[in-house]
C-alpha cells in the first residue's frame, strides 16, 4: 500500500502526506550495497563487537568466529572480503558453524578416547 509522513510547511501548518509508490521504490535499499555472504547491515567503525573480532581476526586469522562475524557483517574491504568468504565457505563445508555437527564429533572423540583407554586396561590386566 501507500505510506504516509507528516509534511511540514513553511508556515507551521503539519498534515499527513501520503508518499507514491515510485518515491518508495527510489528509496536506496541498503541490502543492494551487501557484499557476497552478508547478511547484516555493516557496524559502524566505532562498534566494539566490530574492533573485537577485526582484532582477533589480525591476531588469529584462522578464527572462525572472526571469520564468520566480518563475513556475515561486511566488515571488510571488498579484496580482504572476497578472501574471507572462501575461508567462510570451507569452514561451512565442514561443518564449524553447525553446533550439531560440533556435537556429534565430540561424542565420537569421547567414545574413542573411552574405547582406546578400556583396550589398555584389558590389555594390561592380561599380562
Amino acid at each position: 500500500g501507500l505510506g504516509w509522513y507528516w509534511g511540514c510547511t513553511t508556515g507551521g501548518r503539519c498534515k499527513r502526506m501520503e508518499v507514491s509508490p515510485s518515491k518508495k521504490k527510489r528509496e536506496r535499499d541498503l541490502r543492494k550495497l551487501f557484499k557476497d555472504g552478508q547478511k547484516h547491515l555493516t557496524p559502524p567503525v566505532a562498534d566494539p563487537t566490530r574492533a573485537f573480532y577485526v582484532s582477533l581476526l589480525q591476531e588469529k586469522p584462522d578464527s572462525a568466529i572472526a571469520i564468520r562475524y566480518c563475513v556475515e557483517y561486511g566488515v571488510m574491504q571488498v579484496d580482504d572480503h572476497k578472501k574471507l568468504l572462501k575461508k567462510y565457505h570451507q569452514l561451512k563445508e565442514k561443518g564449524a558453524f553447525n553446533v550439531a555437527i560440533k556435537i556429534k564429533r565430540t561424542l565420537e572423540k569421547r567414545h574413542k578416547l573411552a574405547t582406546l583407554k578400556k583396550d589398555k586396561k584389558d590389555k594390561k590386566d592380561k599380562k
